[in-house]
């Protein structure tokens, strides 16, 4: 079945040149390549903070280690993307000047071009064979290969046995229905031998999201991976958040020639007082969530109980807080089937203006078919070679102004006046 589609996909061209119908596949392909190039086109300035979770193993490292992914250090990044090009800074820095995120680290690996780069390269240079419909992320999406060739839009590496330029191949989801894109994986190939590098890859996951009054696709989620010959590997776990639209207030310096005074503007940041860091802030899920709600859908909280600090009410109690569905999807480990579930909020309405939402998930309310973590059984070897049955504790990332949990069942409906307890952190670093 898969080689009757791959050689319809190939006869495009004889198609094109015969004046034939072309095949369905082949019409939705373009179609969705034409709606992504739409969408990176009309891509308003934004900037989100990017999270990078970096898991590093040595060459050689001793036993027990050995072959082992070890935790390396968490790097939090403001991103921009502006005029398609990617900036970078630290975290609330003004002058996001650096293109190459590299500058931010002592060591290990980091990568750019996953914020929106790299599909832009893979739509407009790479060859598309059909592959089929695949449920495998839990809902309808359609599959298609790709090849991207080295001497085309190669991917740089620089590693530190050498810098070469690799091609890639690899796969993206797309929904057939909204025709927008929803996984991409990519790994390198046709390596130079120079190069001392056995496999590199990437996956990006995208979803709606909210900039202003524009409801646009962006990266939500990526992964790299990178194994040398050496033996030395890395991986990188990126999580994009509180993604917001420039505002005109101040320029952003780029360290280009400063005579001209505003290239891109600065994210949209309160000016004056900012909400103090370490107090404690319950809110009440103001818009109840099933598990029918779509991955971007707009949600809201309100405050419950004035937030004080020095005997001034910072957060007035019934103060609206706002943001996003941003993750809705059936754990495919899970055995009783489980949801996960991931709720996003980004700024609180203080005063008739709205504040950034920075804070850390203290606790949610108690309720059997909600849980931050997953406990199961699983089957154990022993050192016999026999088998008992153990328990496996399951937990989700934490991100900032991100609650994440399990619901379990069929199906499942998170009503309003859910609680979530928060404790504000003020600017993130």
């Amino acid at each position: 079945m898969r080689f009757r589609k791959l050689a319809g996909a190939l006869l495009v061209l004889a198609g094109i040149a015969s004046g034939q119908d072309l095949p369905p596949e082949v019409l939705l392909l373009s179609r969705i390549k034409t709606h992504m190039r739409e969408e990176l086109a009309h891509l308003p300035n934004y900037t989100c903070l990017e999270t990078i979770a970096r898991y590093h193993k040595a060459a050689g490292h001793p036993l027990p280690f050995q072959g082992e992914l070890r935790p390396l250090d968490t790097v939090r990044l403001e991103i921009v993307y502006s005029n398609r090009e990617e900036w970078y800074g630290s975290p609330g820095d003004r002058n996001l000047s650096t293109k190459n995120p590299l500058e931010f680290i002592g060591s290990g690996m980091i990568g750019n071009g996953v914020f929106a780069l790299t599909l832009s390269n893979i739509l407009e240079g790479a060859t598309f064979i059909y592959w089929g419909e695949d449920p495998s992320s839990g809902r309808t999406t359609v599959r298609y290969d790709f090849h991207l060739p080295r001497l085309l839009k190669g991917l740089e590496i620089s590693i530190a046995g050498g810098v070469g330029t690799v091609g890639e191949e690899g796969s993206l989801w797309a929904d057939p229905q909204s025709l927008d894109l929803v996984r991409l994986e990519a790994r390198a190939e046709d390596i130079p031998p120079f190069l001392p590098l056995v496999e590199a890859s990437t996956k990006v996951s995208y979803a709606r999201m909210r900039i202003g009054v524009h409801d646009v696709l962006l990266a939500q989620q990526g992964e790299l991976h990178m194994l040398e010959t050496s033996g030395v590997e890395s991986y990188d776990d990126l999580q994009f958040t509180h993604c917001r639209a420039f505002s005109a207030r101040s320029a952003i310096s780029f360290g280009e020639e400063p005579a001209e005074p505003s290239k891109a503007l600065p994210p949209d940041q309160p000016t004056g007082q900012a909400v103090p860091a370490f107090l404690p802030v319950t809110v009440q899920l103001a818009t109840p969530i099933t598990d029918k709600d779509a991955v971007g859908t707009l949600i809201e909280g309100k405050v419950s109980g004035d937030v004080v600090h020095k005997r001034k009410i910072v957060i007035p109690s019934g103060s609206v807080v706002r943001g996003r569905i941003r993750r809705l999807e059936r754990w495919q480990e899970s055995r009783s089937g489980d949801f996960i579930v991931g709720l996003e909020f980004t700024e609180v309405e203080v005063n008739g203006g709205p504040l950034r939402f920075y804070a850390d998930l203290l606790r949610i309310d108690r309720n059997p078919g909600i849980r931050p973590t997953l406990s199961e059984r699983v089957p154990v070897r022993d050192g016999r070679g026999g088998v008992r049955t153990g328990q496996e504790t399951i937990t989700l990332p934490e991100l900032p102004g991100v609650a994440s949990f399990f619901v379990s069942g069929t199906t499942f409906t998170i009503p309003r006046g859910f609680r979530m307890v928060w404790r504000t952190r003020g600017l993130i670093r």
